[in-house]
């Protein structure tokens, strides 16, 4: 997905290694111009209860840890989506973790 749209949740992504049970690669390789779309959930949810699309915007996309943006693709910020400063959004794919994005604050449009 194209990197354009403002995305509020601000934080940072840590990706979980293949020993870890997350990506065999590493971090996702998108292009430069592009965010990585995955789904997600906020913890009490789950896979189950709580998955939705979400979208990541990546600063050192190389990196087992870095800086990020995010928002939710399709959900409003809302339970059971509801992610406040301070919040650990699961990242999947599929039924799969492969990141928790720690959210440090969100910018809200006033």
């Amino acid at each position: 997905m194209r990197a354009t749209q403002p995305l509020p949740f601000r934080g940072r992504v840590v990706w979980l290694t293949s020993a870890q049970g997350g990506r065999r690669s590493g971090p996702p390789d998108t292009p430069a111009d592009s965010d990585y779309a995955a789904t997600a959930f906020v913890p009490p949810e789950s896979v189950e209860t709580g998955l939705a699309s979400f979208i990541l915007r990546v600063d050192d996309r190389t990196a087992w840890q870095s800086t990020a943006r995010g928002d939710w693709l399709i959900v409003a910020n809302e339970r059971p989506h509801l992610a406040e400063p301070g919040s650990v959004i699961v990242i999947t794919e599929g039924p799969q973790p492969v990141a928790y994005f720690h959210v440090d604050r969100i910018d809200h449009d006033d």
